[in-house]
């Protein structure tokens, strides 16, 4: 019987390390970043957002952070409280010289 072998998906933070296609190299700030931390800098136009979900990697416009931050409240603010979707999500703040970026790992 052929079993395909797992696939592995793209997780900068499993990986402590994004470079983007500016050839940018973020780096992994500490572990995963409290809540109130990730609010803040995914509102703040100066900070990078980044969505990964399976095999897409996107920047997530200014434009579409408030509806992000709505779609994950539930999975991070109360853990006794979240969906029983198999939804989760990790959260992560990478830099790159004084610059942010938020990394959001969607998983199911």
């Amino acid at each position: 019987m052929d079993t395909e072998p797992e696939r592995s998906y793209p997780s900068p933070i499993r990986d402590g390390l994004f470079v983007d296609r500016d050839g940018v190299s973020w780096r992994l700030r500490g572990g995963e970043v409290r809540w109130r931390r990730v609010r803040r800098l995914i509102q703040d136009p100066e900070v990078d957002v980044l969505h990964v979900y399976l095999d897409d990697v996107r920047a997530v416009p200014l434009s579409e952070r408030s509806a992000l931050l709505m779609r994950i409240a539930p999975y991070v603010e109360d853990a006794r409280k979240r969906p029983e979707d198999h939804t989760d999500f990790r959260l992560a703040e990478f830099k790159a010289e004084s610059r942010s970026l938020v990394v959001v790992e969607e998983s199911c």
